[in-house]
Protein backbone atom coordinates (compact mmCIF):
# COMPACT_ATOMS: atom_id res chain seq x y z
CA UNK A 1 0.00 0.00 0.00
CA UNK A 2 1.45 3.32 -1.02
CA UNK A 3 0.82 6.47 0.92
CA UNK A 4 -0.09 9.57 -0.99
CA UNK A 5 2.07 12.60 -0.50
CA UNK A 6 0.63 15.93 0.55
CA UNK A 7 1.67 17.22 -2.86
CA UNK A 8 -0.48 14.60 -4.63
CA UNK A 9 -3.41 15.32 -2.31
CA UNK A 10 -3.12 19.03 -3.05
CA UNK A 11 -3.18 18.39 -6.79
CA UNK A 12 -6.27 16.20 -6.37
CA UNK A 13 -7.98 18.96 -4.38
CA UNK A 14 -7.12 21.51 -7.07
CA UNK A 15 -8.48 19.16 -9.76
CA UNK A 16 -11.72 18.73 -7.79
CA UNK A 17 -12.13 22.49 -7.38
CA UNK A 18 -11.54 23.08 -11.10
CA UNK A 19 -14.01 20.32 -11.99
CA UNK A 20 -16.62 21.83 -9.66
CA UNK A 21 -16.18 25.28 -11.22
CA UNK A 22 -16.37 23.89 -14.76
CA UNK A 23 -19.56 22.01 -13.90
CA UNK A 24 -21.34 25.25 -12.96
CA UNK A 25 -23.33 27.17 -15.51
CA UNK A 26 -22.69 30.85 -16.16
CA UNK A 27 -25.97 31.65 -14.45
CA UNK A 28 -24.93 29.71 -11.31
CA UNK A 29 -21.62 31.55 -11.12
CA UNK A 30 -23.25 34.95 -11.65
CA UNK A 31 -25.86 34.15 -8.97
CA UNK A 32 -23.13 33.21 -6.46
CA UNK A 33 -21.19 36.38 -7.24
CA UNK A 34 -24.38 38.42 -6.78
CA UNK A 35 -25.02 36.73 -3.41
CA UNK A 36 -21.53 37.77 -2.31
CA UNK A 37 -22.05 41.32 -3.59
CA UNK A 38 -19.46 41.02 -6.37
CA UNK A 39 -20.12 42.25 -9.89
CA UNK A 40 -19.09 40.17 -12.90
CA UNK A 41 -16.75 42.97 -13.96
CA UNK A 42 -15.00 43.00 -10.55
CA UNK A 43 -14.65 39.22 -10.65
CA UNK A 44 -13.23 39.43 -14.18
CA UNK A 45 -10.69 42.07 -13.15
CA UNK A 46 -9.68 40.03 -10.09
CA UNK A 47 -9.25 36.93 -12.25
CA UNK A 48 -7.19 38.84 -14.83
CA UNK A 49 -4.99 40.22 -12.05
CA UNK A 50 -4.51 36.75 -10.60
CA UNK A 51 -3.65 35.35 -14.03
CA UNK A 52 -1.19 38.18 -14.73
CA UNK A 53 0.46 37.57 -11.37
CA UNK A 54 0.76 33.84 -12.06
CA UNK A 55 2.25 34.48 -15.51
CA UNK A 56 4.74 36.94 -14.04
CA UNK A 57 5.75 34.46 -11.34
CA UNK A 58 6.14 31.67 -13.91
CA UNK A 59 8.23 33.98 -16.08
CA UNK A 60 10.46 34.88 -13.16
CA UNK A 61 10.97 31.19 -12.36
CA UNK A 62 11.82 30.41 -15.98
CA UNK A 63 14.22 33.36 -16.08
CA UNK A 64 15.90 32.28 -12.84
CA UNK A 65 16.27 28.72 -14.13
CA UNK A 66 17.78 29.96 -17.39
CA UNK A 67 20.17 32.18 -15.43
CA UNK A 68 21.23 29.24 -13.23
CA UNK A 69 21.85 27.09 -16.32
CA UNK A 70 23.87 29.87 -17.94
CA UNK A 71 26.01 30.35 -14.82
CA UNK A 72 26.54 26.58 -14.49
CA UNK A 73 27.53 26.37 -18.15
CA UNK A 74 29.88 29.31 -17.78
CA UNK A 75 31.48 27.71 -14.71
CA UNK A 76 31.88 24.34 -16.41
CA UNK A 77 33.48 25.88 -19.50
CA UNK A 78 35.78 28.17 -17.54
CA UNK A 79 37.42 25.39 -15.55
CA UNK A 80 41.03 24.65 -16.30
CA UNK A 81 44.13 26.68 -16.57
CA UNK A 82 44.33 30.16 -17.98
CA UNK A 83 45.47 30.35 -21.61
CA UNK A 84 47.13 33.51 -22.88
CA UNK A 85 46.33 34.93 -26.29
CA UNK A 86 49.72 33.74 -27.59
CA UNK A 87 49.08 30.20 -26.31
CA UNK A 88 45.61 30.35 -27.87
CA UNK A 89 47.17 31.36 -31.22
CA UNK A 90 49.51 28.36 -31.03
CA UNK A 91 46.61 26.03 -30.12
CA UNK A 92 44.46 27.40 -32.96
CA UNK A 93 47.30 26.96 -35.46
CA UNK A 94 47.84 23.35 -34.31
CA UNK A 95 44.11 22.64 -34.45
CA UNK A 96 43.98 23.99 -38.00
CA UNK A 97 46.84 21.65 -39.01
CA UNK A 98 45.58 18.59 -37.11
CA UNK A 99 41.85 18.80 -37.86
CA UNK A 100 41.33 18.22 -41.59
CA UNK A 101 37.56 18.16 -41.11
CA UNK A 102 37.34 21.86 -40.19
CA UNK A 103 35.04 23.91 -42.36
CA UNK A 104 36.54 26.33 -44.84
CA UNK A 105 35.33 29.20 -42.65
CA UNK A 106 37.16 27.79 -39.62
CA UNK A 107 40.34 27.23 -41.62
CA UNK A 108 40.11 30.79 -42.96
CA UNK A 109 39.58 32.17 -39.46
CA UNK A 110 42.68 30.31 -38.28
CA UNK A 111 44.80 31.77 -41.08
CA UNK A 112 44.11 35.49 -40.62
CA UNK A 113 45.48 37.78 -37.92
CA UNK A 114 43.04 38.02 -34.99
CA UNK A 115 42.82 40.20 -31.95
CA UNK A 116 43.56 38.58 -28.60
CA UNK A 117 39.85 38.34 -27.77
CA UNK A 118 39.01 36.86 -31.17
CA UNK A 119 41.59 34.10 -30.87
CA UNK A 120 40.49 33.28 -27.30
CA UNK A 121 36.87 33.19 -28.46
CA UNK A 122 37.75 30.92 -31.39
CA UNK A 123 39.60 28.53 -29.09
CA UNK A 124 36.58 28.55 -26.77
CA UNK A 125 34.33 27.78 -29.76
CA UNK A 126 36.54 24.83 -30.70
CA UNK A 127 36.32 23.54 -27.13
CA UNK A 128 32.51 23.86 -27.08
CA UNK A 129 32.33 21.95 -30.36
CA UNK A 130 34.31 19.12 -28.80
CA UNK A 131 37.54 19.63 -30.74
CA UNK A 132 40.38 17.91 -28.92
CA UNK A 133 42.73 20.62 -27.74
CA UNK A 134 46.45 20.02 -28.21
CA UNK A 135 47.99 18.71 -25.01
CA UNK A 136 44.54 18.08 -23.56
CA UNK A 137 44.51 21.62 -22.14
CA UNK A 138 41.36 23.54 -21.49
CA UNK A 139 41.36 27.30 -22.02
Amino acid sequence: MTTRSKHEELFDLADNVVDAIRAKTDEDILAELDEDGITAEDAGRAFDSLLDSAELKAGRKAFALAREEMVADRRSTSRGRYVSAEEARAHVARIARQQPNLTQAARNACSVPMSDQEVLDLLGDFRELGVELPGGGDP
